[in-house]
């Protein structure tokens, strides 16, 4: 299957598909090394912070600061998602408009919009002979 998919496609899957492996290896290798990095940091905060403000107040000053970072990231999220529903409702409001204008054509004017479509099929037909040529 894969050989016929590079055949059509004209590169190899084989080398595309080898690639992806090998990268997602080394993406996986990076983001377990940020993360202990940030364990790391966290962990020297906290020594750091205990030194002034005793363990418990460091303890409770990272877990606001962590709660407060949570709580802008699901703002922020929810924020993208509004946005994104209402260019959606947008979208499927103007299709819809769309639609209804070219069924109200379609109802009123028959003959035109027969006519709009068929210099479409023609303009397609002569412009793949001429391709061909």
């Amino acid at each position: 299957m894969l050989s016929i998919l590079s055949l059509v496609t004209g590169a190899s899957v084989h080398r595309t598909v080898a690639r992806a492996k090998r990268n997602s290896i080394f993406i996986a290798l990076a983001a377990l090394f940020l993360l202990t990095a940030y364990a790391l940091a966290v962990t020297a905060g906290a020594i750091w912070l205990a030194g002034i403000y005793g363990a418990f107040g460091a303890v409770l000053f990272l877990a606001a600061c962590a709660l407060l970072i949570a709580i802008i990231a699901l703002v922020v999220m929810a924020v993208i998602n509004a946005r994104e529903k209402r260019r959606t409702r947008e979208r499927r409001a103007a299709l819809e408009s769309m639609a209804a204008v070219g069924i109200g054509l379609i109802r009123s004017q028959p003959l035109l919009t027969a006519g709009v479509l068929a210099a479409i099929v023609a303009a397609n037909l002569v412009g793949s002979k001429q391709r061909e040529d």
